[in-house]
């Protein structure tokens, strides 16, 4: 089964979803235009500024599962039934349908407020109204693009829901480069972690690391020779990480100076490993959202802080 995006020329909404399975096929309208000359029939996306290019991707993730689920209940016509679930998200709003129905079923278990819940905050933040911005889902958050400029808007439940999942999956990089190493060294620093307990843990997520660098170099390239001087400086920054770790006194901005896109995720995976990860996820978000670049909005008047508390600020693309 395929799934791919195109333009029909024929149409002014020229966006169109085609699933096909051998023989059989099916194809329906997104109910969006796309000027032809941004469009990277190859990629099949815009080249440029595609605000539903997240959208667009779950989509194909959830008529993927879809099409196996139906398939193992034994369903026939199945990509007739694919096409009908499709179209009913665009629920007479278009391609916005859809990015409503993708972001809320994304984000369900996590809690998240609706993706409706975000633009009510954002209008009454902004006081623009549906047609003076374009909505962008991305990830756990949603950005909002005016004539002028960009916000991002987030929640404590998607600040959360997102760091547990790079921290879950030891995602390094975007431990690297998604995360505030000031936010981790202050909570490093509110407890401590002995170092005859820290330092053995961090060592052996330093060998899973450089273990599963070489296994999936050699799969993918064959070749890892390459990577025997890295690991090599990388093991002499561990060594001085070692010998500086009690005169320290903050392991994550000690890891962050030494070596800040391995040794850096690799210190704050142990110390979530250690600590308790929830308080910390909290103390996390209290700490980003506390800060002077967000600005707080709530719909309730009566201090009931079980409604959810969005935060926003400019991003700058």
């Amino acid at each position: 089964m395929k799934i791919s995006y195109y333009l029909n020329e024929g149409r002014k909404k020229n966006l169109y979803c085609r699933i096909s399975d051998g023989t059989e096929k099916t194809t329906f309208s997104l109910e969006h235009t796309i000027d032809p000359k941004k469009w990277n029939a190859k990629k099949e996306e815009e080249k440029e500024n595609d605000i539903y290019y997240f959208t667009l991707l779950n989509l194909k993730k959830y008529l993927t599962n879809r099409y196996h689920e139906l398939k193992a209940e034994g369903k026939e016509n199945v990509l007739t039934l694919l096409k009908n679930e499709a179209t009913e998200f665009l629920d007479g709003s278009g391609i916005k349908g859809i990015a409503r129905k993708m972001f809320d079923l994304e984000n369900k278990q996590s809690g998240l407020p609706k993706y409706d819940n975000f633009l009510q905050a954002f209008e009454k933040h902004s006081n623009l109204k549906k047609d003076d911005y374009k909505a962008q889902t991305v990830g756990e958050q949603i950005h909002f693009h005016t004539n002028d400029r960009v916000y991002q808007m987030d929640t404590y439940e998607g600040k959360t829901a997102f760091l547990k999942s790079i921290i879950d999956s030891k995602s390094y990089d975007e431990i690297y480069t998604m995360t505030n190493e000031d936010i981790w060294s202050e909570i490093y620093v509110d407890a401590g972690i002995e170092k005859h307990i820290f330092l053995p843990k961090t060592l052996s997520e330093w060998e899973n690391y450089w273990n599963k660098t070489y296994q999936k170099v050699k799969e993918n390239i064959g070749r890892t020779e390459h990577l025997d001087k890295m690991k090599q400086e990388s093991w002499r920054k561990f060594q001085v990480y070692m010998e500086c770790y009690d005169s320290a006194g903050d392991a994550i901005k000690l890891a962050y100076e030494l070596e800040d896109s391995v040794l850096y995720p690799l210190a704050v995976i142990t110390m979530m490993q250690i600590f308790d990860a929830e308080t910390c996820y909290q103390e996390y978000c209290e700490l980003e959202f506390d800060s002077n670049e967000w600005e707080s909005i709530s719909f309730d008047e009566d201090e009931d802080w079980d409604s959810p508390v969005f935060y926003i600020r400019p991003y700058e693309i």
